[in-house]
């Protein structure tokens, strides 16, 4: 009984639920019948107008249009096309499909696919408030080959969800490639971003990889990882108000910007390595890409700003690099530094750096520049040596040497005027000429000096004269030379108290050392002369105040003789001197032999003076003298030869106190100081 009511309403169920689904089935085919029937009128001409101006109104026209039906629309193609909306496009041929259901749901045209072959793009300047209102289009893949924007030649664009709404669009794109007037050639491979609005294109750039071609870069540019923004506007003339990019690889960093409208203006910030940095220098700079291989610079890092700027046919540029270990050869000259700030333009180049090392030498900071322009030379500043500047040309040759070596003793000088070098000791100069004849030694220079010039000296051009120059200690050593004394006739303002008709010195391994403020000096020195007078006041040197002392066996032996000619109280007299020494600044002299004649006798003076209170006033010596004398005169005639006030008392009580007969061959011990000689007598 239950199985039998269960069987009677399954029945009563399909049997009124068959109609219902009948019904739905039949209104389903009609409309199938209806939608493939309005698709069959699709593709007769008729139909395809008809639609094209249902879906397009007037804002199309082409010269020949296809439509077939698809299962959710119709696919179209046109051949010669032009549509005119918030911007007029026109082409060769378009191939697009329409998704009628989607365009329903969205409320616009639904374009799953679109393709465009030779397009461009034109402003619509006829736009007015009163024009018609635009059907909003979205396309969900835009393909464009050859496209052309103004003066702006798309190659290739592939866009993605693309949107045109009212008088804006906004589109995505992928491997955008774009051919621009003006300094920059091409963009290629960009994907990002993209809005249309009021003739304005805003592009918002992220990309893996791109190609930028730079007209002043002798090949396109690639940068990995690129971001940025680029503004282009369409009005009256194509332009770039703006653009900013930024790109990294994990190595090299750079962050750009530049705009373009009469001129061109490219600022850009690099940090990498040496050849991707140098790569960004401006093809145009011809002369530093030439100074830059010559030199065969090198940087383990280098950081570079360049500003660019191009109008019409000229172009300009600065850049300001940071180079960290550089190294540069310029005129056979190495040199390295820890640091290195460079700056360019195009006419001229300069190099900041500190510590800069060259080899087996260390100036501290400098400054190098040079015109980029013509065959200028380059110039070398020293600015840990008071700026010390030195010209010299792109083959290694000296030109000038311009500077002061600085020193806290006002009486001493040292300067560089070109090509000359003063040497001032006092009252005392030295100039002459030093790059006519030199060479390059290791850390330095050989000079061999000419046009000699002092109010004292003259050199001895029969022998030839040189010393080196150091600049790892600032020193003149080596210094071999031969001078002459000038006698008053020849120096008017030479003190005259000294004469002689000939008195010659040389200076043999010389140095004087100007590193430190307080200039050092020292070397052999030989002596010789003749015919020579002077006074007890001639010199203000102890130790040569002291060797007055030589004169009084000989103005002794002079009254003996009855020669009073040749006495007299206030000269002192040599026939003829020879000998060495060596003398430095701390005070110290060494005297190997000094041979002195009179005419009684010669005398030779051994030992050492050395510097306690003041310079050179501390001695010990030893000082021989012969004679052929062999009277016995009393001790107390030798008061009247004048002695010197500082040794005379001396003299007479420990030398003539043992007999007039000791003074034919006596040997003398000379000690202590200017103020407390000790003169002792020696057999």
């Amino acid at each position: 009984m239950g199985l039998y009511l269960h069987q009677s309403k399954t029945k009563m169920v399909k049997k009124y639920l068959i109609w219902p689904i009948r019904l739905f089935l039949y209104l389903l085919a009609i409309l199938i019948i209806g939608f493939y029937s309005f698709c069959l009128f699709l593709t007769t001409d008729f139909g395809s107008k008809q639609t094209s101006k249902l879906l397009f109104g007037e804002n199309i026209s082409y010269e020949e249009i296809s439509i077939e039906p698809s299962l959710l629309g119709m696919k179209v193609e046109i051949d010669g096309f032009s549509f005119s909306g918030a911007a007029n496009f026109s082409g060769d041929r378009i191939n697009l499909e329409i998704n009628f259901l989607n365009s329903l749901i969205g409320k616009m045209i639904y374009i799953p696919n679109l393709e465009l072959y030779n397009s461009q793009v034109e402003l619509n300047e006829d736009l007015s408030g009163e024009q018609a209102e635009q059907p909003d289009i979205y396309i969900s893949e835009l393909s464009i080959n050859d496209f052309k924007a103004g003066n702006t030649e798309f190659n290739k664009l592939e866009l993605k969800d693309f949107l045109s709404k009212s008088e804006e669009i906004g589109f995505a794109f992928t491997d955008l490639s774009i051919d621009l007037p003006g300094s920059i050639n091409s963009l290629d491979q960009f994907s990002g971003r993209g809005y249309f609005s009021e003739n304005k294109l805003f592009l918002n750039i992220n990309s893996d990889e791109v190609l930028i071609d730079f007209t002043f870069y002798d090949a396109p540019s690639r940068y990995k990882n690129l971001k940025g923004f680029i503004e282009i506007n369409f009005n009256d003339k194509f332009s770039i108000p703006f653009a900013k990019l930024s790109s990294t690889d994990g190595v090299k960093v750079i962050k750009s910007s530049f705009k373009y409208d009469d001129s061109f203006l490219l600022e850009m910030w690099v940090k990498g390595n040496q050849s991707d940095v140098i790569n960004l220098i401006p093809s145009n700079a011809v002369d530093l890409k030439a100074f830059l291989e010559d030199s065969n610079f090198k940087s383990s890092y280098l950081d570079l700003l360049l500003s660019f700027t191009e109008a019409s046919d000229n172009s300009n540029f600065n850049i300001v690099m940071k180079a960290k270990d550089g190294f540069l050869r310029t005129s056979e000259l190495d040199l390295a530094t820890e640091n290195l700030n460079i700056y360019i333009d195009n006419s001229s180049l300069r190099i900041f750096g500190d510590e800069l090392k060259l080899p087996n030498l260390e100036l501290g900071n400098f400054y190098l520049s040079r015109k980029l322009i013509g065959n200028d030379d380059n110039k070398l500043v020293l600015n840990d040596y008071d700026n010390f500047t030195i010209k010299f040309s792109d083959n290694g040759i000296l030109k000038s040497l311009d500077g002061k070596i600085p020193s806290l003793d006002p009486d001493y000088n040292v300067s560089f005027n070109k090509n000359r070098l003063l040497l001032n000791i006092d009252e005392i100069y030295f100039d002459f000429n030093i790059l006519n004849n030199y060479e390059s030694i290791n850390g330095g220079f050989r000079i061999y000096p000419s046009g000699f010039n002092s109010n004292y000296f003259s050199l001895n051009s029969a022998e030839r004269s040189s010393f080196e120059f150091n600049f790892n200690d600032m020193e003149l050593r080596n210094l071999n030379a031969n001078f002459e004394l000038l006698n008053s006739n020849e120096n008017p303002a030479r003190n005259s108290n000294l004469e002689f008709s000939k008195f010659n010195f040389s200076l043999k391994n010389s140095y004087i050392n100007f590193k430190d403020t307080n200039i050092g000096y020292g070397g052999l020195v030989k002596i010789s002369g003749k015919d020579i007078s002077y006074t007890d006041s001639t010199f203000t040197i102890d130790a040569l105040r002291v060797l007055s002392l030589i004169d009084i066996r000989s103005r002794l032996v002079n009254i003996l003789n009855a020669d009073f000619d040749k006495l007299d109280q206030d000269n002192f007299f040599i026939n003829s001197l020879s000998g060495e020494f060596f003398a430095d600044s701390a005070g110290y002299a060494n005297i190997n032999n000094l041979n002195l004649n009179f005419d009684v006798g010669d005398a030779e003076i051994v030992g050492t003076i050395s510097s306690k209170l003041e310079s050179f006033d501390t001695f010990d010596l030893e000082m021989s003298f012969n004679t052929s004398l062999s009277q016995n005169i009393p001790w107390y005639v030798a008061i009247l030869g004048g002695f010197p006030a500082a040794a005379g008392a001396v003299v007479v009580t420990e030398v003539l106190e043992d007999g007039i007969n000791q003074i034919t061959e006596t040997k003398y011990g000379i000690s202590g100081s200017a103020d407390n000689l000790i003169v002792e007598t020696r057999q």
